[in-house]
């Protein structure tokens, strides 16, 4: 009999029939008992890792948007920070005792580092803890070195350093030999040598070619030279090594951090205030808040008075969505409002992506932010792919909800029903409403 009308047989076979069959093969043959007890075993892996892919995700839900709410608030409530702990607190432990793929851990990673870059929550701390141990091979640790050295604070910038110092070379390769210094870590590995072996001098030296030198990012050589500058009180060194960043065109806001929180603790007040004035035009864009407040709380009354124009008008240029944010706080509403009605673009890009702000006005505008969802329901509408039909039916339930808390009930009917009879003629818009 060929195997293909075999495999038909036992195909036609009741579950207690096929049970009965193994147990007969595995006591006729040491083989097929071996062969049952390995396939057994590794299905029995593949559904633990499964389990344990999908718990990731679970616990990364629960934790994320509170940590979004707290990066947007520069914190909150002790007692959701607890359960947000406890979550990350079972992420680190699935991390640890499971064999999760990378494609899995970098879907849930690439999302925590969105939540690092804003640094606002007050769990940055823990969140770079957390995307440390999801990274184990030395092309996942310099993934994460990468975007912190783009996004990261000073400090994450100086343990991005660390992580390529770590990882820039391959387990067992020869010493660095000057000439085959390429990028910033091949210097620092090369100073750190010299350091070692007490030669301080050639060690800055090495730095300072290096700054000269170096391709790619130049961070680590900058925090090196800070630390050495800094640490021997050489000023004049100091503003050099700033104004070198800004000739470069590279890694201004993580000298001008450093320098800022160097002045700080200097209590050289004029000097903090104008690295804090260039944060505004250099930083991150995504740390535009953070910043403003900083300035807000360390400038005096007066020259926060006479800067906060300024401060507001580059922010708005750089990021419309953290200018909006301070003044929804500031109560200067009417500005946000006026934006979110007059535009007539939705897609992707614009400040009110995700309705992140208009969410925030819906108790006070609710009518204002229903009657531009509706335009902006019609619009994806119109545009008629199955995604944007989708999209289309999510702004709608948004709508729904809003009126119903309104108690707007007739209103709600009389213009669905019209969005609709609008839609009749859309199939694929009438599929999507099926699921409302």
């Amino acid at each position: 009999m060929d195997d293909k009308a075999l495999m038909e047989m036992v195909g036609k076979m009741e579950k207690g029939e096929l049970v009965q069959l193994i147990g007969f093969m595995i006591r006729l043959s040491g083989s097929a008992k071996q062969a049952l007890a390995d396939f057994c075993r590794k299905n029995a892996n593949e559904g633990k890792a499964q389990d344990a892919e999908e718990q990731l995700r679970q616990h990364w839900k629960k934790a994320q948007p509170v940590i979004e709410m707290f990066n947007t608030c520069g914190g909150g409530p002790k007692s959701d920070e607890e359960d947000v702990r406890d979550e990350l607190e079972m992420i680190k432990t699935l991390i640890g005792g499971c064999e999760i793929p990378w494609t899995v851990r970098k879907e849930v990673l690439d999302e925590i580092l969105e939540e690092v870059a804003s640094d606002n929550s007050g769990l940055t701390d823990v969140l770079v803890d957390v995307a440390s141990r999801m990274c184990r091979t030395r092309e996942e640790k310099i993934y994460l070195a990468d975007f912190l050295a783009d996004y990261g604070n000073s400090f994450y910038k100086s343990y991005a350093s660390e992580i390529y110092s770590e990882n820039s070379r391959p387990d067992g390769a020869s010493e660095m030999e000057e000439e085959t210094l390429v990028s910033s870590s091949d210097y620092v590995a090369l100073a750190n040598k010299y350091k070692k072996q007490g030669n301080q001098e050639l060690a800055l030296k090495t730095m300072q070619e290096g700054l000269e030198k170096a391709e790619g990012r130049l961070f680590e050589i900058y925090g090196f030279l800070f630390t050495y500058y800094a640490k021997n009180k050489d000023e004049k060194a100091l503003d050099g090594l700033y104004q070198k960043a800004f000739q470069k065109e590279q890694d201004k806001d993580f000298i001008t951090e450093l320098l800022y929180g160097h002045y700080k603790e200097e209590g050289n007040y004029a000097k903090e205030k104008e690295m804090l004035c260039a944060l505004i035009s250099c930083a991150d864009s995504k740390k535009l808040g953070k910043w403003y407040y900083i300035c807000q709380k360390e400038f005096s009354a007066s020259d926060f008075a006479a800067e906060e124009k300024k401060i507001l008008e580059t922010i708005r240029d750089r990021n419309l969505s953290a200018y909006f944010d301070i003044c929804i706080e500031k109560g200067n509403t009417s500005e946000v409002l006026s934006y979110l009605a007059g535009r007539h673009q939705f897609t992707e890009g614009n400040a009110d992506a995700g309705h992140r702000i208009s969410k925030q006005l819906v108790a006070l505008y609710p009518k204002e932010i229903v009657a531009i969802y509706w335009e902006e329901a019609d619009f994806y509408a119109q545009l008629g792919s199955q995604a944007d039909c989708s999209h289309a039916v999510d702004i709608l339930r948004e709508i729904h909800e809003i009126m119903e808390q309104n108690s707007w009930t007739d209103d709600w009917n009389e213009r669905y029903n019209s969005f609709i009879r609008d839609s009749i003629t859309n199939p694929t818009l009438i599929a999507e409403l099926a699921k409302f």
